[in-house]
């Protein structure tokens, strides 16, 4: 079997380019500090440089010695470090807000020439890939974990946490342990706990087994979106239609993979879409409905996307802090923060250099808000400009086409425009030291929402 390194720098040659700014995600576990060190040992070879990041996600006690034992690794060797720390103690948060909290921040150091490297390994690949297919997970899903998603690379996919426990001993790295990690409280924990081992036992090197899966299930999953876009080429009879008898005559396989691209045209692809779509063609008549103002429809021996003119204007409501669909697949998120959670993201904009466009001092807007779109006399004062202007003339300088300016959501005091889509919150409602309630507002684009990986 190839080393560690040799396996890892065959990886890196593939994911990295010369003078690639690489920043290792850090937890100080063995396995990102394998990784750092790796990256610091082979950076001249690689020609990229490195640098580090870390977050202090406060979900334990003592997460803070995580956060000094990183700083003192990298201090020592002259590293980059990019750090964010919650405010407040977080204990009783779910892995899930703190994944959020962690990719978020990561996502903030992004940019041309950046590789954000995290250090799954093979023994992460083959959990994740039976916790999927314990949940009912199709070729995509039993693909894994990527090797690249965005401006994220992961290089360490083909050893395991074992192989890098053993380079950090043979380097002379130490590192710092979680003690969640040794709790069953988790799914993930159970199955390193138990299933696991048992699986190694009964068959030695399943872990590799399970990565090599993956990597096939990987080409498998480009092979079939190959296929279902020639079906969709070899079936179409228009732009925006195709025939039903080419499509019930393909694989059930391919016809699920145009299906998907169908869908994924309007939106990310749902769990009951294909069974929706096939029953849609066995049929031969009616319709799927996609979204506010997409709809895949059957008649005539063809299948059609269709679009039509949807609803814009909505009775105003009160704008009370939570979730709002509104029609022109617009949402919106209210949220009303205090306490530490209003500290902790004013805090974090600013460590991660974000603008405050979706967020004002609560305190400083003198009446209720309503919830609604346009109406005539409606004033805004841009942010950065102490200058008010209507809508209209908004909207010319800015070239919003005249179709969508009456769809657009705001919230407004009256007839002072207090937030608007696309241009956030009007001059004078930023944040400062002294805000103790922060009004968030979260623009949500309904037809293209979807979960990250």
């Amino acid at each position: 079997m190839e080393r560690f390194e040799d396996r890892v720098l065959a990886a890196c040659k593939g994911l990295l380019a010369p003078k690639d700014r690489v920043i290792a995600a850090v937890s100080g576990g063995a396995d990102s500090m394998a990784l750092l060190q790796f990256l610091l040992d082979y950076q001249d070879v690689l020609d990229v440089s490195v640098e580090a990041a870390h977050v202090d996600h406060r979900m334990r006690p003592d997460s803070g010695r995580d956060a000094a034992f990183v700083a003192r690794f990298c201090r020592e060797r002259g590293v980059p470090l990019h750090s964010f720390a919650a405010a407040g103690q977080q204990t009783g948060r779910s892995e899930e807000w703190g994944r959020q909290l962690r990719y978020g921040f990561f996502e903030t150091l992004a940019g041309p020439g950046v590789k954000i490297a995290t250090a799954h390994t093979l023994s992460d690949q083959a959990e994740t890939l039976l916790l999927r297919l314990a949940r009912g997970a199709g070729v995509q899903g039993a693909a894994g974990i990527p090797a690249v998603r965005g401006c994220f690379v992961r290089p360490m996919l083909e050893v395991t946490k074992a192989e890098a426990e053993d380079f950090c001993r043979r380097r002379g790295v130490e590192w710092v342990t979680d003690e969640s990690n040794f709790s069953d409280d988790y799914a993930r924990n159970r199955l390193r706990h138990h299933a696991m081992p048992a699986i190694e036992a009964a068959c030695p090197g399943a872990e590799a087994a399970f990565g090599e899966f993956c990597a096939r299930m990987g080409e498998l999953a480009q092979y079939l979106r190959a296929r279902g876009e020639h079906l969709l080429v070899s079936a179409a009879a228009g732009p925006d239609a195709w025939r039903l008898e080419t499509l019930a005559a393909a694989p059930a396989v391919e016809r699920a993979e145009a299906f998907r691209l169908m869908v994924e045209a309007e939106r990310p692809l749902r769990k009951g879409d294909i069974p929706l779509l096939e029953a849609l063609l066995a049929r031969g008549t009616g319709a799927v409905q996609l979204t506010d103002g997409a709809a895949l429809a059957a008649g005539g021996g063809l299948l059609e996307r269709r679009r039509f003119t949807r609803k814009t204007h909505f009775a105003p409501v009160a704008a009370e802090p939570g979730e709002y669909r509104l029609p022109g697949g617009f949402g919106l998120r209210l949220r009303l923060l205090e306490g530490d959670e209003c500290e902790e993201t004013i805090k974090f904009a600013k460590t991660a250099k974000k603008p405050f466009d979706n967020c004002a001092d609560y305190d400083k807007i003198s009446s209720s808000l309503c919830l609604r779109t346009r109406l005539p006399g409606d004033m805004f004062r841009p942010g950065g400009r102490n200058v008010d202007k209507t809508l209209k003339k908004l909207f010319n300088e800015k070239k919003v086409p005249a179709s969508r300016r009456d769809a657009l959501p705001l919230l407004a005091a009256g007839s002072r425009v207090v937030w608007l889509w696309g241009e956030g919150f009007a001059h004078g409602l930023r944040p400062d030291e002294a805000t103790r309630r922060l009004l968030v507002v979260q623009p949500l684009d309904l037809e293209h929402r979807e979960e990250k990986q």
